[in-house]
C-alpha cells in the first residue's frame, strides 16, 4: 500500500470514528436521563412530561443502551482496522 493510500485510509477511518462519536452522543444522553429517571425520578420541575411515564423511562434506557452498544462495537472495529493499517505501514 502506498503512502498516499495509507493516509487516505487513515483519514477515512478517523472521519468514520468522528461520525460514530456524534451518533453515540444522543444514546449516552438518553441512557443518562433514563438512569436519572429510575434513581431520582422526574418531577414536575424537571421534564414534567416524564413525571408519570415509567414506560418511556424504560424505553429511554433501552434505546440509549442499544445506541451506545452499537457505537462501542463500531468504534472497536474501526480501531482494529486502524491498528492493522498502522502495523502494515511499518
Amino acid at each position: 500500500m502506498t503512502q498516499n493510500n495509507t493516509q487516505a485510509e487513515l483519514a477515512r477511518i478517523h472521519r468514520s470514528m468522528m461520525i460514530v462519536a456524534l451518533i453515540d452522543f444522543p444514546g449516552a444522553l438518553l441512557f443518562g436521563l433514563g438512569i436519572y429517571g429510575l434513581v431520582a425520578g422526574f418531577d414536575q420541575d424537571f421534564l414534567p412530561i416524564l413525571a408519570n411515564q415509567a414506560v418511556i423511562v424504560n424505553v429511554m434506557l433501552l434505546l440509549g443502551a442499544v445506541i451506545m452498544a452499537w457505537g462501542m462495537f463500531r468504534m472497536v472495529m474501526l480501531a482494529r482496522e486502524k491498528q492493522l493499517l498502522l502495523q502494515q505501514r511499518k
